[in-house]
């Protein structure tokens, strides 16, 4: 029962950062909008829709969920940070771009320029995250063996 409610607090704790900032996201891009598209002489401005709240909570609800899975349960606890890393991105992507074309952020079949941006994204952050378990999370590892062998020694 503890685990489960470590869980959901777990999920409760993604949910909230990444709504706050995604609904922080979706304010600011509005603004920038607006200044960007002189809408504010002529009166009009973007506002923010329910609609739009709901389904960015909807959005960040899966990822969250996701998340938890991937990186905080039992199951997949012991399979490595790469293996997590991987089963995150496969459960959450496609509902990603669904969700984008719910939000209408893909309109139609997509902008060959949305999907590139939305490709290299997830892969420079895929990327980023093999490189820094590789060089910093295997030189922590490979440090913290040395110090063990040492205590180890000292202590017999």
């Amino acid at each position: 029962m503890e685990d489960i409610k470590k869980l959901f607090i777990y999920f409760r704790n993604a949910l909230a950062f990444s709504y706050s900032w995604l609904v922080l996201c979706y304010a600011l891009f509005g603004m920038a909008v607006k200044y960007l598209t002189f809408s504010y002489r002529t009166g009009v401005y973007p506002a923010v829709k329910v609609d739009m709240l709901l389904k960015l909570f909807l959005f960040c609800a899966w990822g969250s969920a996701c998340f938890v899975f991937a990186f905080f349960t039992k199951l997949m606890r012991k399979r490595g940070f790469i293996f997590d890393l991987t089963v995150f991105f496969v459960l959450f992507i496609p509902v990603e771009v669904l969700m984008f074309y719910w939000m209408e952020i893909f309109s139609g079949k997509g902008l060959v320029s949305f999907w590139l941006f939305f490709g290299i994204i997830v892969i420079s952050c895929y990327v980023a995250a093999i490189l820094i378990d590789v060089l910093v999370m295997r030189k922590r590892a490979k440090t913290y063996t040395e110090k063990l062998i040492e205590y180890n020694s000292r202590k017999s």
